[in-house]
């Protein structure tokens, strides 16, 4: 292994200046494998970003909170985002990983993101405590300012959330998963959103499948929705037959339960 730099910085501010010379080091667990082409790490662990909390409804959590830490919190966190979390990998690495290390390198498969994209997730960023959604920031992974750093998740507390998924063996990486909230709202239209997981780059909001519940409560056009979206998902691990018809059995399931 090659030799390279190990910071420690005490503040966020800090933490800023260091990203010219090395890379965030949270949990670890995307990073170890690649420590050969780092230069440098700037390691996070000090700057007390690992709280979970509730403020006025929202949902506040530390992107260096860890995985199991979110299992765990039964007193606050909704059950199926803690199932999702529970899902996203085995219990050693949910001990290391970080909900922001998790966001930066997950792609359509993790259970996580799939919930996170349905609660309507704000990501903070530093410098400059900026608030962008999080389908934003998956959007420009690619071409983020490493220079920048995630310090916290903001959550809208949902009336009801649900999550299903559908794998080879129970604690499998999901061939489907479907996350789905019915979130507060102004005025008289009920707030849903219906997000879809198990392919590509990034989980998706099936937007055809929220009008259909926000507008009518159709059930059924709400899962046409998720099978049209899902209809040439081929890849290796299923056929976009397959995952059409899941994908419109697990959204009509999951709202079935929650408007009946």
């Amino acid at each position: 292994m090659c030799p390279f730099e190990y910071h420690r910085p005490k503040t966020v501010a800090e933490a800023l200046e260091l990203l010219d010379r090395g890379v965030p080091l949270a949990g670890g667990t995307e990073l170890t494998p690649r420590r050969d082409e780092v230069p440098a790490v700037v390691d996070l662990q000090e700057l007390g970003l690992d709280y979970i909390e509730l403020r006025d409804d929202i949902f506040v959590i530390g992107a260096a909170a860890k995985l199991q830490a979110m299992v765990e919190n039964e007193e606050l966190l909704p059950s199926a985002l803690r199932e999702a979390c529970r899902l996203e990998a085995s219990l050693n690495l949910r001990n290391m990983a970080t909900l922001g290390g998790t966001i930066m390198s997950a792609d359509g498969r993790s259970p996580v993101v799939t919930v996170l994209l349905a609660m309507e997730a704000l990501v903070v960023l530093e410098p400059g405590s900026e608030a962008v959604s999080l389908e934003e920031l998956l959007e420009q992974r690619d071409q983020a300012n490493h220079r920048r750093l995630i310090t916290e998740l903001k959550l809208k507390r949902p009336e009801i959330l649900r999550y299903e998924q559908v794998s080879r063996a129970p604690t499998d990486r999901p061939i489907v998963c479907v996350a789905v909230a019915r979130l507060p709202s102004e005025g008289s239209e009920k707030g849903y959103r219906v997000v879809l997981g198990g392919l590509g780059s990034t989980p998706i909001r099936i937007q055809k499948a929220e009008t259909s519940l926000a507008e009518e409560e159709d059930i059924n056009a709400a899962a046409e929705a998720a099978r049209q979206a899902y209809a040439s998902a081929d890849d290796v691990w299923a056929s976009g037959e397959y995952r059409s018809h899941t994908a419109g059995v697990l959204v009509k399931r999951l709202t079935t339960e929650m408007i009946s």
